[in-house]
């Protein structure tokens, strides 16, 4: 494990001098970086707001540049170019993909059947638009050699032996998971997860840790548990069925499971009584708390942190760009631009 541990480690944003003074009082010196160690979280989102920021000006003008000379080079004004390689190129949105949409949102959709296709039909088009846009962009920064050197700003977690993982632990991209099995938004996020490590394969570890949150009454008990079947070396199984039966949580189902895995049941029980397992589930949950991830699900990619039940672009985002700057080869790459990438749920 040292070697994936040493992998999520990553610089801090660069905000200031170790050694620049925030205060001085008597004998008494704080400096800013003990100010910001101390504020701890509640920075993090402030650093990744400022960064998003300015990634998204910067592609914005390196694409407007890009735009400009494409159109030049053919002769061409910037209008016909952007007409030609993005509108003329939007798919009209098939009768399946309306009624999957108008089925699925119905009740916020206005009552009148014309008014509410319309609608349904402007989303399309415009999701449609915006991924033929990003394949021009893709494209373009490609075919430019852009590379981008806006560093984001990352965290540090710590892989812990008793972590569980699956991947091998070298991969160049750690991503770290803080969850809670009650949470039904860290049940959606499950397909997400596994649609990721069936992307990128062995360039992705997959790294678990426990996030319980105080208003799921037995997210804990389930979180000790899983860890207790990890030392009978059944987490996975246990933690696929905790999530499958998230509303029917109890020492009595965790039992009967334990027993329908072929687990040491006096040892499971015996370890899930005692709580052997609570400083750990506790020391991811402080981890995560550091990182201002209080929610669930939280995500840390190689240090980048997403939260929330994001959909499988987001995390596609965050990975290709990982895999770019280490120069690594970005595997799917022709098919999202050809085919679009497909949202997890």
């Amino acid at each position: 494990m040292v070697a994936l541990a040493a992998c999520a480690q990553a610089p801090e944003e660069p905000t200031s001098s170790d050694s620049e003074v925030a205060a001085r009082f008597g004998d008494t010196v704080i400096t800013v970086a003990e100010v910001e160690e101390k504020a701890g979280g509640a920075l993090i989102g402030l650093y990744q707001q400022v960064y998003q920021a300015k990634d998204q000006q910067l592609r914005a003008m390196i694409f407007d540049q890009l735009v400009d000379e494409a159109a030049a080079a053919e002769g061409i004004s910037r209008e016909d170019y952007l007409t030609r390689e993005i509108v003329d190129k939007i798919p009209a949105p098939s009768e399946e993909q309306i009624q999957q949409v108008f089925n699925q949102y119905r009740a916020q959709l206005p009552p009148d059947e014309t008014q509410a296709r319309q609608q349904v039909t402007a989303f399309l088009g415009q999701q449609a638009g915006q991924q033929v846009e990003a394949n021009l962009k893709a494209r373009l920064f490609d075919a430019a050699g852009v590379e981008i050197l806006l560093d984001p700003p990352r965290v540090n977690p710590v892989v812990e032996a008793f972590n569980p993982f699956r991947g091998p632990a070298d991969a160049p991209v750690v991503l770290v998971e803080y969850t809670d099995y009650q949470c039904p938004y860290c049940d959606r996020a499950q397909p997400t997860i596994k649609a990721v490590r069936e992307r990128y394969g062995d360039s992705v570890v997959h790294v678990f840790k426990n996030l319980p949150l105080p208003m799921h009454q037995q997210a804990t008990l389930a979180a000790e548990a899983a860890l207790c079947a990890a030392d009978q070396g059944k987490f996975w199984e246990l933690h696929d069925w905790l999530f499958a039966n998230k509303n029917n949580i109890s020492n009595d189902t965790l039992t009967a499971q334990a027993e329908a895995l072929g687990l040491d049941i006096p040892v499971f029980t015996a370890c899930v009584d005692s709580r052997t397992h609570k400083a750990k589930v506790e020391a991811d949950a402080k981890e995560a708390g550091e990182f201002g991830i209080r929610g669930t699900p939280g995500f840390v990619v190689n240090g980048r942190i997403l939260t929330g039940a994001q959909p499988l672009e987001a995390f596609v985002a965050v990975i290709d760009d990982e895999l770019k700057r280490a120069g690594l080869p970005v595997p799917g790459a022709e098919a999202a631009e050809d085919e679009g990438v497909e949202e997890g749920s």
